[in-house]
C-alpha cells in the first residue's frame, strides 16, 4: 500500500505484523568482554515507496553451538518490526504531545475521522490462536494472553485461507471480534463472527495493540530517522517519552511526515511459547540467555549493567528475580538497541531477522561519563566507523560535553568497541580533521588498470552546469555540458533539471494531458533525469545517461547541474581513501588537502578485481586502534547487524543524541 504525501492528511495502515523467523540460542555475561564471534550474511532488497522506502528483507547470521561452561556469544539487533502501521503529517506539538489531523474514512472518503483508537499505541498486546477443522473452517478460538492497557476494543486480524484468496471460489476469510474488560483494561473474550472456510493449516491470529515508536521521516528535518517511544494516545494525538529533554516542537514541526512502528518485545522477537521458541529452554544455569544493557542511569560499570533473560519452557524469566511468576515476555526492545545472545546448547543455529532496515541517516545515543551504550548497526549492510561517528560529531574541546571526545590518549578519549574475530577491538579518535564542515565525496568507475585495478582516470569529484538536454522517446538522454572532463562508466548526479512536460509522442501537454499546441498552458516539472545515472561519454561536451528516457523538454535556466563529488571543507590534513565493493579489493589512496578542501586523490595501491564501480570512502582519519601503536588506523568496517559498544571516558560527557550517517547517501 503506497500512500502519497498529502498536506494535512494521514493514512492509517491496517494493522499488520511481519513475522520474524528466528532460529537461534544464547549466553553467560562473565565472558562478555572476552569476545563474541559474529558472522553475518546480508540478504536485503529495496522496497518501493516515496519518502520512506527502506530496506526490506532479512539478515542471516550463524550461531555456533556452545555449552553452559563455554557459551557461544553473539551481538545482534532486530531492526524495525515490519512496515509502519501509520504514516501521516504532524498538526501541532505541545510539550510531549503530538497531534494529527483527521483523516478520510476508508469506507466513505467524504467523511473525516480521527486517525487512532485511544490507547492502542501503548498497550500490552493480547494473543490468541485457533484450530482448523477437516472441513476447512476454524474452531477452538483461544485467548492465550489478555494483554493490558486496552481502553477500546481492538481489531482482530486473521490470515487468509490457505487454499484461496478469500475473495473468490469456496474460500472465505474468518472474522473474529474481541471484547474487553474496561476495568482490567484487558481483552476478556474473542468471538467468531464467521468461522470462514478454505483453511488447510492453522492461520495466525493478531490482536491489534502493542508498544509503538514514532519516527521522523521528513527528508528536510535534521531529526530524520529519530525514534521516540509512545507512552499514550487518544483519538488524534500521542504522548511520547523524551528522556533527553529535547524541545519536541523543534522535532515534530507542523506538516512534517512521520511513521509509527510497533515495537519488538522478547516474546514477539524470540517466540512466546515453548513451541515458538527455538532457543534452548531450561533454568538460568542451562538455558540460552539474552542480555540487554540497562540505560546508563542504571549502570555501575559491572556485569550488573545487563538484564538477563531466559525461557523456562513456559514463560520468559528475568535472572534478577526468577521467582516472579509474571513473564518477561513484554520487555520492549528498542529499534536502536542491540542485545547479546549466549548459545549454551551444543547444536548450531541460524538466525534470520526479517523486517525493515534503515536507509536514511538515523540517530543513536552517546552515553554519559563512564557509562556504556550497546548499539546495533541500523542499516543491515556493512558500514564504516566514520559512518557511525562522523567528523561533525567529534570534538577535541574538553569543555564540549555533548560531542564524542577525541584525544591522543585512549584512556582519555571516548572509545568505540567493535566485535571482530572473537575479540572486542577498541578504537578512538585523536582529533585529526575534526573541524570538517562538509565531507568530501568522490565517484569511481570500474577499474581500468591491470587486473581491474583502480587508476587515477577512474576517479572523479567534479561538477558542471548543464546547458542542454534531449528528450528522447526510446534512447538515452543526452546531456550537454561544456568541457565536462568525464569518463565512460562514471556515475553522475543530475540536480535541479526541469522541463516542460511531454506525452509519449514527445508533444508538450498540461497537467491534464491537453496539448499545448491547442492552447493548453505548458506544465513545468522536474526532469526524469534528476538522480544518479551511469554515463557514456559522446565527446568533450556531451554525455548520455544510460537507460534513461526523457519526460520533458529541457528548460535552460542555469540551475541544472551534474556532479560526481566535491572537495568538502574544513580539512586540516590529508585524508585516507578506500574503495569498497565493485567486486574488487585492496585499492587505497590519499586525498591531498589544499586550503581546507580535497584538491586531488592519489591512488597509492590500485588493488584488483574492480569489475564494477566501487564506493569511494574519503575518511577523516585520526582513528587509532588499541594495540597498533601510534599508527592512525583511519577507519574500520562494522559488519551488518553487528554489535557496537560505546564507552564514554570524557569526564564531562553527558548522555546525548547523535546522528549516524547512512552508507546509502
Amino acid at each position: 500500500m503506497v500512500i502519497e504525501k498529502v498536506q494535512k492528511h494521514f493514512a492509517f495502515i491496517p494493522f499488520q505484523e511481519h513475522i520474524l523467523y528466528v532460529s537461534m540460542n544464547s549466553f553467560c555475561l562473565s565472558c562478555l568482554l572476552l569476545g563474541l564471534l559474529f558472522f553475518s550474511t546480508p540478504r536485503l532488497g529495496f522496497a518501493q515507496g516515496n519518502q520512506i522506502s527502506e530496506l526490506k528483507g532479512s539478515i542471516s547470521v550463524h550461531l555456533e553451538g556452545g555449552s553452559p561452561e563455554r557459551p557461544f556469544f553473539l551481538v545482534s539487533s532486530s531492526s524495525l518490526k515490519g512496515d509502519a502501521v501509520f504514516r501521516g503529517q504532524v498538526k501541532q506539538t505541545t510539550d510531549n504531545n503530538i497531534s494529527f489531523y483527521e483523516v478520510p474514512n476508508l469506507l466513505d472518503p467524504d467523511e473525516m475521522q480521527p486517525p487512532f483508537k485511544p490507547g492502542v499505541l501503548s498497550t500490552i498486546q493480547a494473543r490468541a490462536k485457533v484450530e482448523v477443522e477437516l472441513d476447512g473452517t476454524l474452531s477452538s478460538l483461544t485467548l492465550t494472553y489478555p494483554g493490558g492497557n486496552y481502553k477500546t476494543i481492538p481489531d482482530v486480524i486473521i490470515d487468509l485461507p490457505t487454499s484461496g484468496s478469500g475473495l473468490v471460489g469456496n474460500s472465505r476469510i474468518a472474522e473474529i471480534e474481541a471484547l474487553i474488560d474496561t476495568s482490567a483494561q484487558q481483552v476478556s473474550a474473542l468471538v467468531f463472527k464467521d468461522n470462514g472456510t478454505g483453511y488447510v493449516s492453522r492461520p495466525s491470529v493478531k490482536i491489534e495493540g502493542g508498544a509503538h515508536f514514532i519516527k521522523i521521516v521528513e527528508e528536510s528535518s535534521m531529526f530524520t530517522g529519530k525514534f521516540f517511544k509512545i507512552t499514550s494516545n487518544d483519538h488524534s494525538s500521542v504522548i511520547v517519552e523524551n528522556l533527553l529533554g529535547i524541545n519536541l516542537a523543534q522535532v515534530f514541526k507542523p506538516n512534517q511526515l512521520i511513521e509509527i512502528y510497533q515495537a519488538w518485545t522478547l516474546g514477539s522477537l524470540f517466540g512466546h511459547t515453548s513451541e515458538e521458541v527455538s532457543l534452548a529452554e531450561g533454568n538460568k544455569t542451562t538455558a540460552d540467555l539474552i542480555y540487554i544493557l540497562k540505560t546508563d542511569g542504571n549502570q555501575d560499570g559491572s556485569n550488573a549493567d545487563f538484564s538477563c533473560f531466559y525461557h523456562d519452557g513456559e514463560i520468559w524469566r528475568s535472572d534478577e528475580n526468577p521467582a516472579l511468576t509474571n513473564s518477561a515476555d513484554t520487555v520492549i526492545i528498542h529499534p536502536d538497541q542491540a542485545f547479546i545472545i549466549a548459545r549454551r546448547s551444543p547444536s548450531p543455529l541460524d538466525l534470520v531477522f526479517s523486517g525493515s532496515a534503515a536507509t536514511r541517516d538515523t540517530f543513536g545515543n552517546f552515553p554519559a561519563h563512564l557509562k556504556r551504550q550497546l548499539l546495533s548497526n541500523p542499516y543491515g549492510v556493512d558500514i564504516m566507523l566514520s559512518d557511525l561517528i562522523s567528523a561533525h560529531n567529534i570534538t577535541t574541546n574538553p569543555l564540549d560535553t555533548v560531542r564524542w571526545f577525541a584525544h591522543n590518549s585512549q584512556e582519555q578519549a571516548d572509545n568505540v568497541k567493535i566485535l571482530n574475530d572473537n575479540v572486542w577491538h577498541t578504537y578512538w579518535n585523536d582529533g585529526t580533521n575534526s573541524g570538517i564542515v562538509n565531507t568530501a565525496t568522490a565517484t569511481a568507475r570500474f577499474g581500468t588498470g591491470i587486473g581491474g585495478g583502480i587508476t587515477q582516470q577512474d576517479i572523479s569529484f567534479s561538477s558542471g552546469i548543464i546547458t542542454a538536454m534531449t528528450n528522447p522517446e526510446s534512447s538515452n538522454i543526452v546531456v550537454t555540458s561544456h568541457d565536462h572532463g568525464l569518463k565512460n562508466g562514471l556515475s553522475v548526479f543530475i540536480n535541479q533539471a526541469s522541463g516542460l512536460k511531454t506525452n509519449a509522442n514527445k508533444v508538450q501537454i498540461d497537467e491534464n494531458g491537453n496539448l499545448v499546441s491547442q492552447g493548453a498552458i505548458p506544465l513545468a516539472i522536474q526532469s526524469a533525469a534528476n538522480g544518479y545515472h551511469e554515463i557514456q561519454v559522446l565527446d568533450d561536451h556531451t554525455f548520455e545517461l544510460i537507460g534513461k528516457y526523457g519526460n520533458s523538454d529541457f528548460i535552460s535556466d542555469g540551475l541544472a547541474s551534474w556532479s560526481t563529488g566535491s572537495g568538502g571543507s574544513g580539512y586540516s590534513s590529508d585524508a585516507f581513501v578506500s574503495f569498497i565493493g565493485g567486486g574488487g579489493s585492496g585499492a587505497v589512496g590519499t586525498a591531498r588537502v589544499v586550503g581546507g578542501e580535497v584538491a586531488s586523490i592519489l591512488v597509492t595501491n590500485a588493488g584488483a578485481g574492480y569489475v564494477r564501480a566501487p564506493k569511494v570512502f574519503i575518511h577523516s582519519g585520526g582513528w587509532k586502534k588499541l594495540g597498533a601503536g601510534n599508527t592512525p588506523f583511519n577507519d574500520a568496517l562494522i559488519p551488518a547487524s553487528s554489535g557496537i559498544m560505546l564507552v564514554r571516558n570524557h569526564s564531562g560527557g553527558v548522555r546525548t543524541l547523535f546522528s549516524i550517517d547512512s552508507p546509502f547517501n
